[in-house]
């Protein structure tokens, strides 16, 4: 490669992790036989990052740029960069997928072969910016909450409505900084912040269903161990406590509060009404999921103590096969309902305190 006199530019500054980038500097006259790796030679930072890496999407944004550029030298150097550039990106994520660069603004978005996606916007207005994070964020939830193989398609859908939606803000931002007129920027800002809404819309649904399926995954985990206590908790009973109670009654009590419990889980996950914090880690919805049996259980014991002391009050008997009913239908009422079992406690504590 033939030396070159220095210049007397500075280099651009190191870049943060997806941020914007700064301005290219100018640069001094220098010859226009002065083309490609030498060209891209005097912009260090674009030119390490292309021969040695690594390189990040704010290099990418930079490239552009420079192929954009009416100078010949910077045009030169961006159109050699950007090929090396992009070489050197794909090897840390698989490849390109897709990728749209702004023409008037410093901006674009990309989705790589494993699925991420990136975006900068250096544009007002402030609705566009904030967007465009809004976007990146979803993207990045669904790469988070969508892991695993069988999961592959969900997250692909997902990140593709995410990159779907970047490039229609950075549409926006181009026909912002051009000579558009008010109303027709007006309704292209309008058309991204509603193209934002749905893309977020529809990521949600997907990230519920997955964070739904996990979370009755540990709840039919949760429901042998949870027998396995009641089962030992009704011969606890029978040993020690049969003067006091009815472990057959108790037992029964208990164990139809766990099956409603989990039916209920069932019946809101058919009609959406389950909603998750998907925001949770895998582990923690499941783990989450194995406690609702209990939980349902404790619901039911509660209830059994509640409604004995009302049929003892009452001088009614308690061990006939149908105070077993009774008692073993108010605890699955209770394990399907927590706003039942919250209501049964009430009323006992009113009649406590009487």
């Amino acid at each position: 490669m033939t030396s070159l006199p220095d210049l007397p530019a500075e280099p651009l500054p190191m870049p943060r992790a997806e941020a914007a980038p700064e301005p290219l500097p100018p640069l001094e006259s220098v010859p226009t036989s002065a083309a490609g790796e030498e060209s891209a030679a005097r912009f260090p930072d674009l030119y390490q990052a292309a021969i040695n890496g690594p390189a990040t999407f704010r290099h990418l944004v930079q490239a552009h740029q420079l192929a954009a550029s009416t100078d010949q030298l910077s045009c030169d150097a961006g159109n050699w960069l950007i090929p090396a550039l992009s070489q050197k990106f794909g090897e840390v994520h698989g490849g390109i997928e897709k990728e749209y660069y702004c023409s008037e603004v410093v901006g674009g978005c990309l989705l790589a072969k494993d699925r991420a996606v990136y975006s900068i916007l250096n544009s007002p207005p402030p609705e566009l910016v904030d967007a465009e994070i809004d976007c990146k964020v979803v993207a990045r939830e669904a790469l988070y909450n969508l892991q695993g193989k069988g999961v592959v398609q969900q997250r692909e859908e997902a990140t593709d409505h995410a990159y779907s939606g970047l490039t229609r803000v950075m549409v926006a931002a181009d026909l912002v900084a051009s000579s558009a007129g008010p109303e027709e920027t007006a309704a292209a800002i309008a058309a991204a912040k509603n193209e934002i809404r749905v893309v977020k819309a529809r990521v949600e649904v997907l990230l519920q269903r997955q964070a739904r399926l996990e979370y009755f995954q540990g709840v039919l985990g949760g429901i042998v161990p949870t027998f396995v206590l009641v089962i030992l908790f009704g011969l606890a009973a029978n040993a020690w406590w049969r003067s006091a109670l009815v472990p057959s009654v108790l037992v029964a009590a208990i164990a139809m509060s766990a099956l409603g419990a989990t039916i209920s889980v069932i019946q809101r996950m058919g009609n959406g009404s389950l909603v998750i914090d998907h925001s949770a880690s895998r582990w923690q919805r499941t783990m989450l999921g194995a406690f609702r049996p209990g939980v349902g259980a404790i619901f039911g014991c509660l209830g059994y103590f509640t409604l004995l002391a009302g049929v003892l009050a009452a001088g009614a008997a308690v061990g006939t096969p149908a105070s077993v009913a009774v008692f073993g239908l108010t605890g699955f009422a209770a394990g399907f309902s927590e706003r039942f079992a919250t209501d049964m406690l009430d009323q006992a504590s009113k009649l406590i305190t009487k």
